[in-house]
């Protein structure tokens, strides 16, 4: 299958799943139109948390784009069977990480202030940690641009081929109700809040440029979803990698790069650090003590040994840089679409409908759970499995059973309800201006 083939299944796919008002090509350009570079601020059902989430119109699908099919495929905490000791050494880099943003001003006094969920683990992967997290796109061209162009490791950029040869590549297609499973999970809460989680816009470029989401994967599982094999030309890649880095740089460089560097080479820790981890990472059959004289072969626990963190003066630069230009960019980017219950139509003779009546339950944001239901009769409306596609599950297990909630298989009334169907800015200057 050549490349252009595979666009255009993927393109009948998506159009196999749109909803109605989605169809028509006028429809679907302005969609896309509307939603290019925004993300929807969505309630999850984490108590009041924000998770920001680019807006696509549906959400049909998630890609993953790789040069080559790796025989399981998982993320870099668990490649080359590392050792309980190994894998949580690499687990008190994250954490050192996670230390680290909590003193980026961006995130102290505007995610945390409006309740935005930082994805912690999803953005240590977007920066080169090793993480039990793959990364997703819910764009086609960046995860195809992943798929045709190769990294350089030593300048941490991209090339696209240029040998005159044709090349192989891999594309995993996810259905986001799939939760990584081969059916829908019953738990609605689950939905973009379980193994699959936005990463979305964050206070760093990266994850936000490439429109990401996070698939978390316990040790000893593995991708489950659709996969395409394909052919593409250094042509087609030269095409792909000019079309990215044209609009948007997807491996955009920032002031958290160097330091993310640093921490995933470090080999001294404080025991500050190795309690934090052990307390929320301890492998099994480990007392502290034994894992102490097993951690002596790799690396150095200290008393003494201060946090990375953005001094002041990187602090000061952050805020001045983010009050000039980049607060109001990102806050014009953030938009909600508020909805609302209703009882019926009144009927005015035409056939079309009449007025909204009983209008009640207005709500600013829409919530995961709101969507989930949404995704659902979008999946009970096709649930063929992606023309020409392979089924990959590497782990070869069963399907896991879940235990049903106690109102499962009793029918539910849905209320009727409306909602935008773009959002709208909401954050103001007093909202995402930082004052020290």
């Amino acid at each position: 299958m050549t490349i252009q083939e595979l666009i255009e299944i993927i393109r009948k796919e998506e159009l196999k799943r749109d909803f109605r008002h989605e169809k028509t090509p006028a429809n679907s350009a302005l969609l896309k139109q509307k939603c290019a570079g925004t993300f929807e601020a969505v309630i999850t059902s984490n108590k009041d948390e924000i998770c920001l989430i680019p807006q696509v119109g549906t959400l049909h699908f998630l890609f993953r784009g790789q040069n080559k099919e790796y025989i399981p495929c998982v993320p870099s905490l668990y490649r080359g069977e590392p050792s309980d000791v190994e894998i949580f050494i690499e687990r008190m880099r994250y954490v050192m990480f996670r230390r680290l943003l909590s003193s980026h001003p961006v995130i102290k006094y505007f995610f945390r202030k409006h309740h935005f969920k930082v994805d912690e683990e999803g953005l240590a992967q977007h920066y080169g940690l090793k993480t039990s997290v793959l990364d997703l796109t819910s764009n086609l061209d960046i995860a195809l641009f992943f798929a045709t162009c190769w990294y350089d490791s030593d300048n941490d950029c991209y090339h696209y081929y240029d040998d005159d040869k044709m090349h192989d590549a891999i594309l995993y297609v996810f259905i986001p109700i799939l939760d990584n499973e081969p059916t829908p999970s019953i738990n609605e809460k689950n939905y973009l809040n379980h193994n699959i989680k936005p990463i979305g816009l964050q206070a760093f470029p990266r994850p936000g440029m490439q429109e990401g989401y996070g698939l978390h994967i316990p040790k000893n599982e593995s991708t489950k979803s659709f996969m395409y094999r394909f052919t593409f030309t250094c042509e087609d890649s030269k095409t792909f990698y000019e079309k990215i880095m044209k609009d948007k740089d997807v491996w955009g460089h920032d002031i958290l790069i160097e330091k993310a560097k640093h921490i995933a080479q470090i080999d001294k820790f404080s025991f500050k650090v190795f309690n934090e981890t052990f307390r929320e990472f301890r492998p099994s059959g480990y007392s502290a003590t034994r894992l102490k004289k097993s951690l002596k072969h790799f690396v150095t626990l200290k008393t003494k040994r201060e946090d990375i963190i953005f001094n002041a003066t990187e602090q000061k630069m952050i805020v001045e840089e983010w009050n000039n230009h980049l607060g109001e960019d990102m806050a014009s980017k953030i938009l909600r679409k508020y909805w609302f219950e209703h009882d019926g139509m009144e009927e005015n003779g035409s056939g079309v409908g009449g007025k909204i009546t009983g209008i009640h339950n207005r709500q600013e944001f829409r919530t995961l759970v709101r969507i989930s239901m949404e995704q659902m009769l979008n999946y009970i409306a096709c649930t063929n499995p992606l023309e020409k596609s392979e089924w990959r599950d590497y782990t070869g297990k069963s399907i896991p059973a879940e235990r049903p909630p106690k109102d499962f298989g009793k029918w539910q009334k849905v209320p009727a309800s409306m909602e935008e169907m773009f959002g709208k800015p909401y954050l103001t200057k007093d909202d995402w201006y930082i004052k020290l």
